[in-house]
């Protein structure tokens, strides 16, 4: 009796732990149900808070995991509030400095005046003839008639191309004035060369290619002719100015001599556009929309895109 009694005695003492111990699971997992979200809720039966709550628990546990979330860049919205915008300047990449020196340029305008000479002394008539086609339809009909050949053009082509040497110096002496010696360098000197001859030269192309395309070879020559006498007595004014912009001693007189000769060259432009208009009349009337079409592409359009140019750059 005494070994049972002493057997119970000890079940006693461990039983009351193992009840301590399974009353706090039990209370732990009641108190963990009660914050989950039960399925089975009635909800028309709870309090409006705990409604409000359950359904956040709801919204905050159902995630979708073929949602599609937008995708921004790191740091784009900052950028887009900053609004960090470079201004477009296509002329940044042009050698720019102060290198230019006084001999060179002397040199280069040496040899084109040697330019000028050989073409007069080629044929001596050919600048008259060129002068009288400048001013006169009729003269300007004779020397087209006269320049045919290697003897009778080669006069007219070193006339043309003393004018784009100087035109091709003239530019780069206003960008020069304008920048105040930013581009006062051999290699700018030598862009502004090949660009000018290019515009000009590039201009002949196209109508060497109108005029094989259309029925228009008799008026395409007589305006390529009228082009190159013009360019040719152009050309026979810039080479004082040229000499007298590069080495002027007053910036003063070197701006009056830019715009002065800048007036100059638009004077040439409206007068043989206006040359150019009789040649091209009936165009005007028969073929409005071609004439129109050639006129904004090929004369209005590149004066406008180099000044638009120009203007963003300086």
């Amino acid at each position: 009796m005494g070994w049972e009694s002493a057997g119970f005695s000890y079940l006693c003492v461990m039983i009351r732990p193992a009840l301590l111990l399974l009353l706090f699971q039990v209370w732990v997992v009641r108190a963990s149900g009660q914050a989950a979200v039960n399925p089975f809720d009635l909800l028309h039966r709870l309090p409006k808070e705990m409604i409000a709550a359950t359904e956040a628990e709801a919204s905050a546990l159902a995630v979708n995991p073929f949602e599609v979330v937008a995708h921004r860049a790191p740091g784009i919205s900052q950028v887009l509030s900053e609004n960090k915008t470079e201004v477009f300047q296509p002329f940044s990449i042009l050698p720019r400095g102060n290198g230019l020196s006084s001999t060179l340029l002397f040199g280069l305008l040496v040899a084109m005046f040697a330019v000028l000479t050989l073409s007069v002394a080629a044929n001596r008539s050919a600048v008259g003839k060129a002068w009288r086609g400048f001013l006169n339809d009729n003269a300007l009909t004779q020397a087209q008639r006269e320049a045919t050949g290697i003897v009778g053009s080669t006069p007219y082509y070193l006339l043309y191309l003393n004018f784009l040497l100087n035109i091709g110096l003239f530019i780069f002496l206003v960008i020069r004035f304008f920048t105040n010696d930013r581009f006062n360098n051999a290699p700018f000197l030598f862009i502004c060369l090949l660009g000018g001859a290019g515009i000009f030269l590039s201009k002949h192309l196209i109508f060497s290619i109108i005029r094989y395309l259309f029925p228009v070879e008799s008026e395409i020559n007589r305006y390529n002719f009228l082009i190159i006498i013009f360019n040719c007595i152009l050309g026979l004014f810039l080479v004082p100015f040229n000499f007298m912009i590069a080495f002027g001693s007053e910036s003063f007189y070197q701006g009056l001599l830019v715009f002065w000769v800048l007036g100059l060259v638009t004077i040439f432009y409206v007068y043989r556009s206006l040359r150019a208009l009789n040649i091209g009349s009936k165009f005007l009337v028969s073929d409005q929309f071609h004439f129109l079409l050639y006129l904004c592409t090929v004369e209005v359009a590149p004066v406008v895109l180099l000044a638009k140019l120009a203007i963003m750059q300086f």
